[in-house]
């Protein structure tokens, strides 16, 4: 009977036992299973998670770069209007796009720009330039800064103060000029005249008498030459001098001078002798 009661006694405990380990397992396998749930709705809400920052990054930088290219290009366009930004050491213009022009600062201590003559040379004692012929003029320039737009070359002769053109609107490269006087002579409405003249260069936007600025080009009116005109051929038995006071002597005039001048040579002797004795 106590046999019964101790081996009963042993079934419960072995029964038991058993039961609490089966409930331990099916607990440790709902723990498990929970904690695997929980990882993978972990992973997911963290790949949710770096997709979206990964989208707010990605709109956040696509945001910046417009808003950065809409600045730059605010910025450009206030550089534009305002000047600033422009290229270091360029003109500054002044005046709309289709007028603008360009500003040259001299120096108001620099002195105007000058000509210096090559052809015909200011050593030469005297030119003399004759009418039918071609005369050629040459020259450079001198401490020019500001380059004017046209040169005039022209011929001033004192007599009927007038100028006589050479050559108009010549390059500040064009620095020779080559004068027809007999095309322009056949015809000109006011001819030339045998007389001395003076050669002018000057700015065609001025005039040859006006006084130039520091750095500009300042009229040239050195230079002195005589023009004239050829006298057709004369035979000489036909030539007739215009600066002697009368024509040769005839053959009685010549005897009469020759006879007087005898006559005074001989009383001239005579007085000399007598005054001897």
């Amino acid at each position: 009977m106590k046999l019964s009661i101790i081996l009963f006694f042993c079934c419960c405990l072995a029964s038991s036992v058993v039961y609490a380990q089966d409930s331990v397992g099916h607990h440790d396998l709902a723990a498990r299973d929970g904690l695997r749930q929980r990882e993978v709705s972990s992973s997911s809400a963290a790949s949710s998670s770096s997709n979206t920052v990964a989208s707010s990054r990605s709109s956040i930088t696509s945001n910046f770069k417009s808003s950065t290219s809409a600045s730059v290009s605010a910025t450009d366009a206030s550089s534009i209007a305002s000047g600033i930004g422009s290229a270091i050491g360029s003109v500054s213009t002044t005046g709309s796009a289709s007028t603008s022009s360009a500003t040259i600062s001299v120096d108001p201590r620099s002195p105007p720009g000058g000509v210096s003559m090559l052809t015909p040379a200011l050593t030469a004692s005297e030119t003399y330039i004759k009418v039918g012929d071609y005369a050629t003029f040459s020259w450079t320039y001198t401490s020019l800064i500001v380059s004017p737009s046209a040169v005039n070359v022209e011929a001033y002769c004192s007599l009927n103060n007038y100028y006589y053109p050479i050559a108009d609107n010549l390059t500040i490269n064009d620095t020779q000029a080559v004068w027809n006087t007999s095309g322009y002579q056949a015809t000109a409405t006011i001819p030339l005249l045998v007389a001395q003249y003076t050669l002018h260069i000057y700015d065609a936007a001025s005039n040859p008498t006006a006084v130039a600025s520091p750095g500009y080009l300042s009229a040239y009116n050195n230079l002195y030459f005589g023009v004239y005109t050829p006298q057709p051929y004369t035979p000489l038995n036909n030539y007739q001098c215009a600066t002697c006071s009368s024509a040769s002597y005839s053959l009685v005039e010549r005897n009469v001078l020759r006879g007087t001048l005898a006559m005074t040579l001989i009383a001239c002797i005579f007085t000399v002798v007598f005054m001897m004795r």
